[in-house]
């Protein structure tokens, strides 16, 4: 069995592929311990050609997958899962990159606290400095953030509350590596068919994990690429919706698992914060915005699933919900779009972007 398996979906990064695997195939874990599963997801551009080129070199460690029909990273992602054999599962973007010693990091300190998920993080890589620098900046090992590792032990609500709202943890899946048995056993999968589809797979993860821990060290680094989703959002505006499609089913796991009756007040929440500032934060800041309809529906949506959110000790501790109150209460006709987008400006300069 291979020790860790990462999954990769493809769709025209040509231009990055080629780094991407190369900081993969370069771990100081060995390529051998490795089973890294690239799909392509009907790429239009040469990625394909790439991806054969490195499974050619690398046939006991690559595994590639072409799809004939485009299906975006959700289900791309669960389509790659079926694949995966190692012991433990990470998931990188194609157009991002690890450092060199951070699947031996993880590995190791995985082993070591027998923990279900291991977090770390990231750093963002601005365009400019990865045009300047090229592939030398796969040899980038600065890691440190000056902050100390922290294993967290999730044995009541009270952990749990502090793994969700403590800085412990964000709802991307590219930041940790899990065991392959804790994602089958709680069946984690992406929603699929649109662009917002991580916090199906990650917010189940957080809700049952029972054993976290956190490398407080700079493993992963983010490509800031003026072409990646938000810019794909930001010209399809029927894509505005995808973030409740995907918090409605989440909203259905919670109950079919229990989250809704046994831990109310966080699951309550997790979901008025990430189904209404979400839905209406990040599709701001990718140039999206809801008509009148739209905002309506957000807030009788919110409303009807859980009418007494205003008792809820959680919310009303945090710094937005004034202004989530104020936004979720507003009556908005055609006429008062524009006002509704400007109080909301203020709530997105005081929460930042999403949860």
């Amino acid at each position: 069995m291979k020790k860790i398996s990462i999954l990769i979906p493809v769709y025209n990064t040509e231009k990055y592929i080629n780094r991407c695997v190369m900081s993969l195939v370069r771990q100081s874990i060995g390529a051998g311990e490795l089973e890294i599963i690239l799909i392509n997801d009907v790429s239009v551009d040469n990625s394909l050609e790439y991806l054969y080129a490195w499974e050619k070199e690398f046939p006991e460690s690559i595994c590639v997958i072409n799809l004939t029909e485009n299906v975006k990273q959700g289900a791309a992602r669960n389509i790659a899962l079926q694949y995966a054999t190692g012991e433990y599962i990470a998931y990188l973007d194609s157009d991002d990159w690890l450092v060199p010693d951070a699947l031996k990091l993880l590995y190791e300190k995985a082993k070591e606290t027998d923990a279900e998920i291991t977090a770390y993080l990231s750093k963002d890589v601005s365009v400019e400095e990865q045009e300047a620098r090229g592939d030398a900046i796969l040899l980038d090992n600065d890691i440190e953030s000056g902050l100390d590792d922290e294993y967290l032990e999730i044995r009541d609500i009270t952990d749990r509350i502090v793994l969700f709202f403590g800085g412990k943890s964000q709802r991307g899946c590219w930041d940790k590596m899990y065991k392959r048995d804790f994602v089958i056993k709680h069946d984690l999968k992406y929603t699929e068919g649109v662009f917002d589809e991580e916090s199906r797979f990650t917010i189940p993860a957080l809700m049952n994990v029972r054993s976290y821990y956190l490398m407080n060290k700079y493993l992963h680094r983010y490509s800031d690429n003026p072409m990646g989703t938000c810019s794909n959002l930001s010209q399809k505006q029927e894509h505005i919706h995808d973030n409740e499609i995907t918090w409605m089913q989440l909203y259905d796991i919670f109950k079919k698992e229990g989250s809704l009756k046994n831990e109310p007040e966080l699951t309550e929440a997790v979901f008025v914060l990430n189904y209404f500032n979400r839905s209406l934060i990040n599709n701001h800041v990718c140039g999206l915005k809801y008509d009148a309809d739209g905002i309506r529906h957000l807030q009788k949506t919110t409303k009807r699933l859980f009418p007494h959110y205003r008792d809820n000790p959680i919310l009303i501790n945090m710094r937005s919900c004034p202004y989530m109150e104020k936004l979720l209460n507003v009556s908005v006709d055609e006429g008062s779009v524009e006002s509704f987008y400007a109080a909301l400006m203020e709530w997105e300069r005081v929460v930042g972007n999403g949860v």
